[in-house]
């Protein structure tokens, strides 16, 4: 009897085992799915641009202006662009905007306020919408690894136009510059860049605004961003301007950063500046975010405009 009571007992331990590891292995399974799919739908999110609405035109500031569209080198999304002819000259600046704004609404609305100086100056001027921004086709952002694509599929617009290499500047503000470094660095038409407010690499601004920007705690941010390599097919980490901008050279280059830039700080110019010993760095005091313009704007043209009036081929 105690022998049958012995095995009966033991049965029943090794059973409640069994019960307890599966219910276990299910818990840790519904937990990692979980896991996993807060992960996947925060890569899916925060890697959506948004679209803002249109400010002004280049019209609005006396600049005549048409409206076209061509496709990014890459081939995958067609690109919005408006297009300020100078008959009489032979260089052209892309203007290019940041993550989240457009050709319209970047230097706080007055980006085409901006260009109509330049054209003012001379230049044939081309304000591009990033992919999946403004105007242009639809498309998740990469802060830089597809993007540049875009400002490339610009310059051949412009070379198929009559510009030569070599007289085609770039003016990029945040995401924007560092897309255009990646650019310049694959391609030696572009003759002379400017970077405004860029960061040197992504992954340590990911992580200071993660909290914020996605509204979860750290523990979701590795496997978010391994998550984003299936929703766009691209470690995002991978974008490091600081080890591309050298490649420039020895074609000029300009950095641009505000010393009171709180979203990308001001070491992120310097960083750049000392991986580019060749380029110029300009630091503006009390400049936010995309806000050096906005300090000074006929100070900005001039530096701006003196800087390509220098370098870009005539």
């Amino acid at each position: 009897m105690e022998t049958t009571a012995s095995t009966a007992a033991a049965r029943r331990a090794r059973r409640l085992r069994q019960i307890a590891l599966f219910t276990a292995a299910t818990l840790v399974t519904l937990v990692m799915a979980l896991y996993l799919g807060i992960s996947t739908y925060a890569a899916s999110i925060l890697t959506m641009p948004q679209r803002d609405a249109e400010v002004n035109t280049p019209a609005t500031f006396g600049a005549r202006f048409e409206e076209v569209r061509f496709p990014a080198r890459s081939g995958d999304v067609e690109i919005a662009a408006w297009y300020l002819p100078q008959p009489d000259s032979a260089r052209a600046v892309i203007l290019v905007h940041g993550k989240d704004s457009s050709r319209s609404t970047e230097f706080q609305g007055r980006f085409s306020e901006f260009a109509a100086r330049l054209y003012e100056r001379g230049f044939a001027i081309l304000m591009i919408d990033l992919r999946g921004h403004g105007a242009s086709g639809d498309a998740r952002f990469s802060f830089g690894l597809a993007e540049r694509r875009d400002i490339l599929g610009a310059v051949d617009w412009l070379m198929t136009h009559g510009f030569r290499a070599g007289s085609i500047g770039v003016l990029g503000v945040s995401m924007g510059a560092a897309s255009a470094i990646g650019a310049a660095a694959e391609d030696p038409a572009i003759g002379a860049l400017v970077a405004d407010c860029s960061y040197a690499e992504i992954e340590p601004l990911i992580r200071r605004h993660w909290r914020t920007a996605s509204g979860l705690p750290d523990i979701f941010l590795p496997s978010t961003l391994f998550m984003g390599r299936f929703v766009l097919g691209i470690d995002l980490t991978t974008a490091r301007p600081v080890t591309e901008i050298d490649d420039i050279a020895p074609r000029p280059v300009l950095i641009i950063h505000g010393d009171a830039d709180a979203f990308t700080p001001v070491e992120n110019g310097r960083a750049l500046a000392a991986a580019a010993p060749g380029a110029e760095y300009w630091e503006v005091p009390g400049a936010g975010h995309a806000r050096s313009y906005d300090i000074d704007p006929q100070r900005y043209v001039d530096r701006v405009a003196g800087f390509f009036e220098r370098h870009l081929g005539r």
